[in-house]
């Protein structure tokens, strides 16, 4: 059973089992019409974000292609496809499948054509929500290649002196390869705080970590969404803001418009945050566009021009130098981005969760005919083979 803590920043917190998680996610997608091809694509995605630490884009994210899929916005049924396609690059449309999916191909396709051609692009069109992108990006690290990838979203911020939510809450991710060493990998939001962030600062009683929303009002900057947030029944993590969010200096201004010229402006066919209709809970509804407007995805292979460990080696040598740095007053180890959810991943150890995330997953199990009780059964039964499965896939 999960174990409920208090974690220092107030956050009720559990401790599972990610095997166990996967699993659930995987059932409760299959009950609601996913193949079981998708529906162990979004899974295991899911389940990097919990894997890695990922509050918000791990269990936090489940609720999104719930929603979808109930509403229709996401179509269970489709299949993403490669529509167009050059020697080192490629475009796939979802069909308003699951991003997960969408840009676990896309991904699986630019390292295929950067094995032949050193470098590869995939754009992705059509398709919804895709969770952590850390989880491409690390697919790629694990065969030797560096990777760079972003995606759009409904807007979520607003521009550098607006007081308008207009550019979105983008993920930007790479990742280089290490070899004795975890790779180096670098997932982060172009954007102060996302709807997670909200959420989880609300429920926690507590302020953001800078004055990141804007009274639409007065246009006065504050750190407390609990005025302006809007929970949304049934769910842990969708939510709305009536306060527009800001960036908090102009280098991650300049860092989500990067974002867009990779996701859209170069995309072909693919939208732009501004086109994207938001609040969150206008996809409350069932919609015929897709949640995002674009995706990209770049795979580097450098054994074309170096040794095929040469890159590894590098990326070792420069994380000893960082790691090896005099630390300051208090600090016992100097991690690089990655590493903490890197040895979580090897581990395979209990990862946490939020209790307020656990409980409307509850709702939705529940909501498919099934229940966690159930669910723990049915896992302890087949744990062993599961649990190698899910060990070869994230290693």
């Amino acid at each position: 059973m999960g174990v409920t803590t208090n974690e220092p920043e107030g956050m009720a917190m559990m401790h599972e089992n990610p095997d166990f998680l996967e699993h659930c996610y995987r059932r409760v997608l299959v009950k609601l019409g996913f193949s079981v091809e998708h529906a162990a694509v979004v899974a295991r995605c899911v389940s990097d974000g919990d894997r890695n630490g990922k509050l918000t884009q791990g269990m936090g994210v489940f609720e999104i292609p719930v929603l979808l899929a109930r509403t229709g916005t996401l179509d269970v049924t489709a299949v993403p496809e490669v529509v167009d396609e050059g020697p080192s690059w490629l475009v796939i449309d979802g069909h308003r499948s699951s991003g997960q999916w969408a840009v676990t191909m896309a991904t699986e396709a630019a390292i295929a054509k950067a094995r032949s051609h050193a470098i590869a692009i995939a754009f992705v069109r059509d398709f919804n929500d895709a969770g952590a992108f850390g989880t491409y990006v690390r697919m790629a690290a694990r065969e030797q290649m560096m990777a760079i990838a972003t995606n759009n979203s409904l807007p979520l911020v607003s521009p550098w002196g607006a007081m308008e939510n207009v550019l979105s809450g983008a993920p930007f991710a790479a990742a280089a390869p290490g070899k004795e060493h975890p790779p180096i990998v670098c997932d982060i939001q172009a954007i102060e705080v996302h709807d997670g962030d909200l959420s989880e600062a609300y429920f926690a009683d507590r302020r953001l970590p800078g004055p990141f929303l804007v009274d639409p009002e007065t246009g006065e900057l504050t750190d407390d969404p609990a005025p302006y947030f809007k929970q949304m029944e049934d769910y842990g993590r969708i939510s709305d803001c009536e306060a527009p969010s800001v960036f908090g200096s102009p280098r991650l201004y300049a860092l989500n418009l990067f974002t867009e010229m990779l996701a859209g402006i170069i995309n072909p066919g693919a939208r732009l945050s501004p086109e994207i209709p938001g609040p969150p809970s206008y996809w409350l509804t069932p919609r015929d566009e897709a949640l995002t407007g674009g995706a990209c995805v770049i795979v580097i292979d450098p054994s074309h021009w170096m040794p095929d460990t040469e890159a590894g080696r590098k990326s070792d040598k420069l994380t000893e130098a960082v790691k090896g740095a005099k630390r300051r007053p208090g600090v016992g180890e100097i991690l690089l981005p990655g590493e903490r959810g890197w040895r979580a991943m090897k581990s395979n150890a209990p990862v946490k969760i939020l209790s307020v995330h656990w409980a409307s997953f509850v709702q939705i199990v529940e909501s498919v005919g099934l229940t966690i009780n159930s669910l723990r059964a049915e896992f302890a039964a087949g744990s062993q083979s599961f649990a190698a499965d899910s060990i070869a896939n994230h290693h």
